[in-house]
């Protein structure tokens, strides 16, 4: 019988674990892992990218007039997606720079090592989760049962793959052919669409007031909807627009300059994420409950039978025997422990508590990502943070890193191992897949990181790192006090964080489709302008689109969109690259 409870039937048994399925795997990884590095400091959204390298892996092995396999793609969207998220697990997307931007910067070699074997972690504690919530429980974890759906539907359709798959790289090309027009050698492209106006005497150009000429930001307003993006447009608008001046008028900010402005609009911006972040977890507190429950007797609970299997514990069916598991965690939390103490000076007591901590809110984020489709991994961060801030500043950025990797590898994780569920995929194949993931995303994402970083910045006006920039502002206040804030913003962040409170306990009325989302207005405060409008834009677009052609966009958004957020990201490492050794000015 099936195992779990109604999916799509299961395919008779096919090679799965094949050279080309790992290769495909890899390559796709490298570039999504790349591409999300960028993306993830730029906007603070990223994707895992399982129905893109889904769909691309099939598309080409189909033109190649070669069968490809449910099975095999599986694998391959298991990897390439593992290695995705990985920019979250290293950290580079918000608690590493944070970590710079305090004077603490880890040598290449540490960070990757760091990945390694948080990354290692969070798949080992999905591991352990699966038999609860994925078989016994058989939660929805909408995004792995969506690649399951799109990879059946391509093994009886190929012409719709094909079709998707040529969306997708046209958007790619398009996308990297406007970034080389923008931001090139010839630059026939401007950055901005900037409005002629300026505001108390402020040019446009200092509050960023227009719309970036961007094909990523316009398709990530394609994913996230109008309601997040016109909530990011607000906290963009009220930031800059109406507060900048303010505070240039009343002398609060002495120079109109955007990096002055950003070092007092952070706090009001942080404090609104990080208030409904809170709330909404405890508002959540049952499933806080549950996922400690999770975690009771996991070494000895028993999986669920299927055709041909024992019920024997999930480590002896994955490996064989439970000891390579016991050593692959034990390395695991060795190699985090001594490389938090020789890069952040972080005892290893409290390392051992953070990763204690990591498994708990892990199994929290995991239960969320099965039943919402959302893995809050930022409120667990910022709850470490807070619990952890007593040790310094290093030590809280520190310690929520740990836990938001370990969490956003389980959630990643159990994605996959949804999508294998339904369609009947070897669990052994599946595991060694996501730890390949995570080998190939660290190695990628780490020096892809330090070029975007020497090329562009850390919350500047062309990186404005909006994730990085809360991690620092938490870690700050928790450490400093309000009364280390810059003048009149504690009140700021004082009123951002009640509205914070209010609008996400208001968000569980029936209200909440006419209300802002607080966590966009915060990114929105720390983003220009200009970035929060493309992203608007791009949400009327979608809208637009559901409206005339439901079908059509149905079919081709994610493809539309995923494609451009590649093509426009590679583009941007590349140019980076460039500009970082020398070859480019």
């Amino acid at each position: 019988m099936d195992e779990g409870k109604s999916g799509p039937a299961r395919p008779e048994r096919e090679a799965e674990l094949t050279w080309r399925a790992v290769a495909a795997g890899c390559v796709l990884g490298t570039v999504l892992a790349a591409a999300n590095v960028y993306t993830g400091l730029k906007t603070g959204f990223l994707d895992g990218g399982s129905i893109t390298a889904s769909v691309l892996a099939f598309a080409w092995f189909r033109a190649a007039k070669r069968r490809y396999g449910a099975l095999e793609n599986n694998v391959t969207q298991t990897i390439s997606s593992s290695a995705a998220v990985m920019s979250m697990v290293v950290g580079v997307a918000g608690p590493i720079p944070a970590l710079a931007l305090s004077g603490h910067a880890a040598a290449s070699g540490a960070l990757v090592l760091w990945g390694l074997s948080l990354g290692a972690l969070g798949v080992l504690v999905a591991l352990l989760l699966r038999a609860q919530l994925v078989v016994a429980e058989a939660l929805p974890f909408p995004t792995g049962t969506a690649t399951a759906e799109v990879i059946v539907a391509m093994a009886t359709a190929g012409k719709s793959a094909l079709r998707r798959a040529r969306t997708l790289l046209i958007a790619a090309v398009v996308a990297g052919l406007v970034g080389w027009l923008r931001d090139g050698p010839l630059a026939l492209l401007p950055q901005d669409l900037l409005l002629p106006v300026a505001i108390a005497g402020i040019p446009a150009q200092t509050l960023s007031l227009g719309v970036s000429v961007s094909p990523l930001l316009l398709s990530t307003g394609l994913l996230i909807g109008l309601r997040a993006a016109g909530s990011m447009l607000l906290g963009s608008l009220l930031g800059w627009a109406l507060i900048a001046p303010l505070l240039v008028r009343h002398g609060v900010v002495v120079e109109a300059d955007h990096g002055r402005l950003l070092d007092w609009l952070m706090w009001p911006g942080a404090a609104l994420m990080l208030a409904s972040s809170l709330t909404a977890l405890a508002m959540e507190s049952k499933s806080l409950v549950r996922g400690v429950r999770d975690l009771s007797a996991l070494a000895t609970r028993r999986d669920a039978p299927t055709a041909g299997e024992l019920q024997t514990p999930i480590v002896d069916r994955v490996s064989g025997t439970g000891l390579p598991v016991l050593l692959l965690t034990l390395v695991s939390v060795a190699v985090v422990v001594l490389v938090a103490h020789a890069a952040f000076d972080l005892s290893p007591l409290t390392t051992l508590l953070s990763l204690a901590l990591a498994l708990v809110l892990s199994s929290v984020c995991a239960r969320s990502a099965g039943e919402t489709d959302m893995a809050p991994v930022g409120a667990m961060g910022a709850v470490t943070q807070l619990l952890f801030g007593g040790s310094g500043n290093v030590a809280s950025i520190a310690s929520g890193a740990v836990v938001s990797a370990t969490a956003s590898q389980t959630a990643q994780t159990l994605w996959a191992f949804k999508s294998g569920q339904r369609l009947g995929a070897s669990l052994k194949a599946q595991v060694l897949g996501q730890l390949l993931g995570v080998g190939v995303g660290a190695l990628v994402v780490v020096p892809t990181y330090e070029v975007v970083a020497r090329a562009y910045g850390i919350g500047t006006e062309k990186m404005p790192a909006p994730s990085v920039l809360s991690w620092k502002a938490t870690a700050d206040a928790v450490q400093g006090g309000l009364s280390a804030l810059p003048s009149h913003a504690a009140s700021a962040a004082l009123v951002a964080g009640v509205l914070g409170l209010v609008l996400t306990l208001l968000s569980r009325t029936k209200l909440e489709r006419w209300l802002p989302s607080p966590i966009a207005i915060g990114i929105g405060f720390l983003t220009p302008i200009s970035l929060s409008a493309a992203v608007f834009v791009g949400a009327l677009v979608l809208s637009f689109l559901t409206a005339k052609r439901p079908v059509w966009t149905e079919e081709n958004v994610s493809s539309l969109a995923g494609g451009a957020i590649a093509g426009e990201s590679l583009f941007a490492v590349v140019l980076a690259a460039l500009i970082a050794t020398g070859l480019l000015s």
